[in-house]
């Protein structure tokens, strides 16, 4: 068989070497069941029976309970580091002596922290607490590393930022004027509107025809009652401006978030000729996005333990996970912990999620202020039911005027570039992203990245790439990305070539195998010992102690996201097993056996397995830690 020929395959199964294949009558194989009982149905004369619903609710983990991780005691962090609490309102344990008495058993004798920073910021909560333990009971410091080495975490938030977050007194300038703008061109627009359907009761009632009810109906038109406030269909809220004298230049912004209304009079004439004036463009950050290797932004498993990782192996770009635009602005703690950035990414963007101008301007606005990012990236691509019934994500690209605003809010408010990504529509038969892309490069956006399917779709089917193609010829200077099934060099470079794209960002490749990147750069296919698979794993914990902590929350926190990413890595398939090059990402892998014990272990898709695999590398998991994976995947289908 030629290599470069995909293999008649009937069930979408990847070819593997059948010296590897697990035989069911060795072990029974629950995909080669579901199989037979496809073929026998299809045989069979009677159709199956529809399965009635029980219940109204869609998609394979609705029921999966969101687990939380909690200690009994837990220990106040000062008392934990061998300081004295001085506070009254202190709401954690104080007793040190009986804390450690009833603690946990220790998880092994390395402490990543105390090795990489000379001290543990969990103290005695340390589940690792011998590592940094002396023989008289005291916290082990060493002072020359503790002094020289930096955190290399940015963009936490800080008491002085959530405050006036969660109090809803945050100062934004920039945005209020720019939505003041807006809101009066807003106005105008009603304001003609209002004149124009005037004009048509008026040519419809003659004199001689005109009643009494059209007479009220004209007046109701001609001179409608006042109203305090307008709100327009973007979710803007028009301030009214002052009629007096004394009053004159200032304008009442009123402003609406799920925390409630607020009312403020601002002069306009303070954002005359100040620093809070707009850049220009040419004054801009600018970024070369062009042939670039981009980390997706992946929501759940694109954390920054995992996005180090993806840096290691030579991703040039990386973007944090979804957050979104109100959360933020309420000073939530777990959404900018979306926010944080390493050292190591030298080029990494934010991506929001929003379906209000106001809320995503703002947001844009103190993101600038408060952190260090180079790019935000506005989310028109999220599928899932809870953001797109609440208008974001795929639900924007219907509404082009509102992207236009926010678009244009968040380049007055910001100093670095806008970008944007999204999927080619909300049905599959009605594509509108070849209508956006012209649009978007009109108003300044600096790239444009298309994920091959529509929010109807999903993952089910192959992305469109051909679609992909027509649409980047739409534009003339804007980058645009392509994104889907990209899951080797090869697949990487036919894109870039045939299909004349500037970049590919790559999502769910990276996850099953992350050296993906290192594969593109030196143009290989990388056949990846257990051994090298199962210490990128060690990397990861240590990474994710480091980021998530190394007391009991943190190690269930590390376990909890090691198992997630164990859902999507388990389906990789050794390059030596296969019989063709590459492995297809639509291709589901069947039971096999590895070149070793291990390597079988990690294509284990039982979940069970995932959680020994983090007990091998995390110790004893809790006897109350259940692990349901967050995305069942159904993207073999095609």
């Amino acid at each position: 068989m030629n290599p470069s020929e995909d293999p008649p395959n009937r069930h979408g199964i990847a070819p593997v070497k059948k010296e590897y294949i697990i035989k069911k009558e060795e072990k029974g194989d629950p995909l080669e069941e579901i199989i037979d009982d496809v073929d026998e149905l299809q045989e069979s004369e009677e159709p199956p029976k529809k399965k009635i619903r029980t219940t109204r609710t869609r998609g394979s983990n609705k029921e999966r309970a969101v687990k939380t991780f909690s200690e009994p005691k837990r220990l106040c962090l000062k008392v934990s580091l061998g300081e004295v609490c001085d506070s009254d309102s202190c709401k954690y344990y104080h007793d040190l002596d009986t804390y450690l008495k009833t603690k946990e058993n220790d998880l092994g004798s390395r402490c990543i922290n105390f090795e990489k920073y000379g001290r543990c910021r969990f103290g005695y909560r340390c589940r690792f607490l011998n590592a940094h333990l002396s023989h008289d009971g005291k916290l082990i410091v060493n002072e020359e590393l503790a002094s020289s080495k930096i955190f290399e975490e940015k963009n936490a938030i800080n008491v002085e930022l959530q405050k006036p977050l969660r109090k809803n007194k945050y100062k934004f300038p920039k945005s209020d004027v720019y939505l003041n703008e807006i809101g009066e061109e807003i106005a105008k627009q009603l304001e003609k509107e209002k004149n124009n359907k005037l004009r048509r009761l008026q040519a419809q009632y003659s004199n001689d025809e005109r009643n009494s009810e059209a007479d009220a109906e004209i007046k109701d038109y001609d001179h409608p009652e006042p109203k305090e406030k307008t709100i327009d269909d973007a979710g803007i809220v028009l301030g009214t401006t002052s009629s007096n004298h004394e009053g004159k230049g200032k304008v009442n912004i009123i402003s609406t978030t799920d925390a409630g209304t607020t009312s403020e009079t601002m002069d306009i004439n303070e954002f005359v000729d100040t620093p809070d004036v707009p850049l220009r463009g040419c004054e801009k950050k600018k970024i070369s996005f062009k042939n670039k290797l981009y980390l997706a932004p992946l929501t759940t498993v694109g954390n920054l333990p995992f996005r180090r990782i993806c840096k290691e192996f030579g991703a040039d770009i990386t973007c944090g996970e979804m957050a979104m635009a109100v959360n933020l602005l309420q000073g939530q703690q777990s959404e900018w912990a979306l926010v944080k950035r390493h050292v190591s990414e030298d080029i990494f963007g934010v991506q929001i999620c929003g379906c209000k101008v106001q809320h995503l301007v703002k947001c844009a606005e103190v993101l600038n202020n408060e952190i260090e990012i180079d790019f935000v990236d506005i989310n028109l691509g999220c599928p899932i039911d809870l953001v797109f019934n609440k208008g974001g994500g795929t639900a924007l690209l219907k509404h082009d005027g509102r992207i236009g605003k926010i678009v244009r809010g968040m380049q007055k408010v910001m100093d670095i570039p806008v970008t944007v990504k999204l999927r080619t529509g909300i049905q599959d038969n009605i594509p509108v992203a070849h209508k956006l892309m012209p649009k978007f490069e009109s108003w300044g956006i600096a790239m444009a990245t298309l994920h091959g399917r529509s929010r109807q779709q999903r993952y089910t089917k192959l992305a469109d790439w051909n679609y992909i193609s027509e649409v980047s010829h739409t534009v003339k200077k804007m980058p645009v990305f392509g994104n889907g099934d990209v899951l080797g060099y090869t697949d990487y470079y036919e894109h870039l070539e045939k299909d004349q794209v500037d970049g590919i960002m790559i999502a769910r490749g990276a996850l099953i195998k992350p050296w993906i990147f290192d594969e593109i750069k030196s143009k290989r296919h990388y056949d990846i010992s257990s051994k090298e698979r199962f210490d990128i794993l060690k990397k990861f914990c240590d990474y994710g102690m480091e980021h998530w902590g190394s007391d009991s929350i943190g190690v269930n926190q590390t376990r909890r996201f090691l198992c997630e990413w164990m859902s999507f890595l388990h389906r990789y398939i050794p390059v030596g097993l296969l019989e063709v090059l590459p492995q297809r990402i639509n291709e589901r892998p069947p039971s096999f056996r590895g070149r070793d014990e291990l390597e079988t272990l990690l294509a284990s898709p039982n979940s069970h397995d995932w959680v020994k695999i983090s007990e091998m590398l995390l110790g004893p998991a809790p006897d109350n830690f259940i692990f349901v994976p967050k995305h069942a995947s159904n993207s073999y289908e095609g």
